[in-house]
C-alpha cells in the first residue's frame, strides 16, 4: 500500500476528534424529535453546511469522478443551467419546500396521509423506503472499492486462513463508522459533525485538485479532454455518443424538482429547520457554495483521463466498464504525496459518514414511522421509538454489507442511483400537486406513485435480462425516467379530474407567512 504511518496517524487523530465530539453531542438528545429532526431548531448556516456535507458523499465523489473520466466536463454546463432554474425557484421563492416545513410533517408519507389518505401513506412509505434502501445498497461497496484502489491495497487478503476481498473489509469499516455516529445523538449529532466534515472534505478535495492540475498542467488537461472526448467533453448537447443530450437534461431537471418533495433525506433536513424562511435561504446559499464541488471533483476524473487516456493501462486487470470507476483513484494513488494522502483518506471517510448517516437515519425513520407504526395498535414510547429506529439502522447496515458481497455493476454509478430515485419521484408528483392544486385526489396520486414504480423497475429487470444475454438494452435510462414522470403527472391530472368529491386541501401558503412573521 502507498499509505504511510504519518497518513494513518492523521486519519486516526481526526476520527477520534469527531468521535469525542459525537459523544459530547449525544447528551443533547432528549426526545424523538431531537433524535429524528434536531428538535426543529437548525438555523441557516448550520443547516446549509450540513446540507452540503450530506450531498458530498463518497459514492457521489466516485460517481462524479467516473462521469468526469467517461464524459469530461459536459455536466458542468448542465449544472449551471439547472441552477438558473432551481436557485430562483427554491432558493428565492421557496417553492414547495417552505410549504412542506409549514405542514409540520416529519416525513413525506406523513404529509401524504395529511393530504390524501392513510393507505397512500403506507404505500408511499413502503415503496420510497424500499427504493431508498436499494439505492443506498450501492454506497458502501462503491466507496470501499474507491478507497481500495486509492490505497493500492491488494484485491484479496488472508484473514484467519480465509481469502477475502479487501473491499469487503473496508466496507465493514465504513458501515461500522456509520452505525457509531448515527447511534450517538441521531440528527443532532449529524447536523453538527456533518458541518465540520464538510469543511475538511471540501478543503482536502480543493487541495488535491490544485495539486493534480499543477502537476499535469492546464494545457495537458485541456488537450487530453479535447482529444479523447471532442466537443462532447465540454458541450453536453454536442450530439455525439459522449454527450448527455437534451433528454438527459430534461430528465435531470424533472427529477431535481420532484425529489425536493419526495426524497426522504432532503425532506428530513427541511423538517429540522427552525422556520420556513430558513429552508429557502439555506437552499440558496447551499446551491451557490455547494455546486463548485462538482467542478472540482469532476476535474479529478478529467485529469485522470488526460493523464492515463481511455484505455486500461498495462498490468491492470479490469474490464472497460469497471476501469472507468477505478481510473481516478488509480491516478490519484500515483499523484498524491504522504500527509495529503492522510487528509484525503480522512476527508473521504467523513464524506461517506456524513452522507450515509444522514440517509440511513432518514430511511430508518421512514421505515419505523411509515411502515411499522401504522400497523401497530399502540404507539411506541419515546424511548422505544428511538430504540426501534436504531435497530432498523443496524439491520439496514447488515443488508448493505450482504448486497456488497454479491454486487456486480451493470450501470454507471450515477445512472443506477438516479433510476432508483425515479421511483421516489412519483411521490413528488403527488406532494407537489397536493400543495398547489385543490382538485388533486387520492386516486390520481395512487396512479402517479405506482407508475413511477412500475416503469423504472421494469427497466432495471429488462436491462438485467439483456445484459445476461449479451445484448444492448434499447432504451437509455434518461428516456425511461423522463417518460415515467410525464405519464405519472398526466395520470394524476386525468384521474383527479374524473373523480368526484373534494380532497383534503388546505392553504399552506398562509401558514408559511404566519410562521415567518412569528419568527421575526
Amino acid at each position: 500500500m502507498n499509505v504511510t504511518f504519518t497518513d494513518w496517524t492523521i486519519l486516526t487523530v481526526l476520527f477520534l476528534v469527531f468521535l469525542v465530539m459525537a459523544i459530547c453531542l449525544n447528551r443533547l438528545c432528549r426526545s424523538v424529535a431531537d433524535y429524528l429532526v434536531s428538535g426543529r431548531k437548525v438555523r441557516m448556516w448550520l443547516g446549509m453546511g450540513s446540507g452540503i456535507a450530506g450531498e458530498v458523499g463518497l459514492v457521489s465523489i466516485a460517481g462524479m469522478c467516473e462521469q468526469g473520466y467517461t464524459r469530461g466536463y459536459g455536466f458542468i454546463l448542465i449544472a449551471l443551467l439547472s441552477m438558473c432554474v432551481t436557485v430562483p425557484l427554491f432558493g428565492v421563492l421557496g417553492f414547495g419546500i417552505e410549504r412542506f416545513r409549514a405542514s409540520m410533517a416529519m416525513s413525506v408519507p406523513q404529509y401524504v396521509e395529511m393530504r390524501y389518505s392513510r393507505g397512500l401513506r403506507m404505500l408511499t412509505g413502503i415503496l420510497n423506503s424500499a427504493a431508498g434502501v436499494l439505492q443506498m445498497c450501492l454506497f458502501p461497496i462503491v466507496g470501499a472499492g474507491f478507497l481500495r484502489v486509492l490505497m493500492q491495497a491488494p484485491e484479496f487478503v488472508q484473514v484467519a486462513g480465509v481469502r477475502l476481498q479487501t473491499a469487503w473489509l473496508i466496507m465493514a469499516v465504513l458501515l461500522s463508522c456509520n452505525v457509531i455516529f448515527t447511534f450517538l445523538g441521531g440528527s443532532i449529532t449529524l447536523v453538527v459533525t456533518n458541518f465540520f466534515h464538510m469543511i475538511i472534505t471540501m478543503g482536502v478535495l480543493y487541495w488535491t485538485c490544485f495539486l493534480v492540475v499543477g502537476r499535469i498542467g492546464l494545457q495537458q488537461l485541456w488537450t487530453g479532454l479535447e482529444i479523447h472526448k471532442g466537443a462532447g467533453g465540454v458541450n453536453p448537447f454536442a450530439g455525439d455518443s459522449t454527450a448527455y443530450g437534451l433528454t438527459w437534461f430534461c430528465w435531470l431537471m424533472a427529477m431535481t424538482i420532484l425529489l425536493q418533495f419526495s426524497y426522504g433525506p432532503y425532506l428530513q433536513k427541511i423538517a429540522s429547520m427552525d422556520r420556513p424562511k430558513t429552508v429557502s435561504r439555506a437552499y440558496l446559499l447551499g446551491s451557490l457554495f455547494g455546486n463548485g464541488r462538482t467542478f472540482v471533483v469532476m476535474g479529478l476524473g478529467v485529469a485522470a483521463l488526460a493523464a492515463l487516456g481511455p484505455a486500461v493501462p498495462a498490468g491492470v486487470t479490469a474490464t472497460g466498464d469497471l476501469w472507468s470507476r477505478m481510473a481516478t483513484p488509480y491516478f490519484l494513488a500515483q499523484m498524491v504525496p504522504p500527509v495529503l494522502m492522510g487528509f484525503l483518506l480522512a476527508g473521504l471517510l467523513f464524506a461517506d459518514t456524513s452522507t450515509t448517516d444522514q440517509y440511513i437515519l432518514s430511511w430508518a425513520t421512514s421505515i419505523v414511522n411509515d411502515c411499522i407504526c401504522p400497523f401497530r395498535k399502540d404507539s411506541f414510547t419515546p424511548r422505544q421509538h428511538i430504540v426501534v429506529v436504531k435497530i432498523t439502522i443496524v439491520v439496514l447496515c447488515v443488508l448493505f454489507f450482504l448486497f456488497g458481497l454479491t454486487y456486480t455493476p451493470t450501470l454507471p454509478i450515477w445512472e443506477y442511483l438516479w433510476l432508483l430515485a425515479n421511483i421516489i419521484g412519483g411521490t413528488g408528483i403527488a406532494v407537489l400537486c397536493g400543495m398547489y392544486w385543490k382538485r388533486a385526489k387520492t386516486g390520481g396520486a395512487y396512479a402517479a406513485v405506482l407508475t413511477c414504480v412500475i416503469l423504472p423497475v421494469a427497466d432495471l429487470v429488462a436491462r438485467r435480462v439483456y445484459v445476461a444475454r449479451g445484448l444492448e438494452f434499447p432504451l437509455r435510462p434518461e428516456v425511461t425516467g423522463l417518460y415515467t414522470y410525464v405519464i405519472g403527472f398526466a395520470l394524476l391530472v386525468v384521474i383527479s379530474l374524473c373523480t368526484p368529491g373534494e380532497g383534503k386541501y388546505w392553504d399552506l401558503g398562509e401558514t408559511v407567512r404566519e410562521m415567518n412573521r412569528e419568527a421575526e
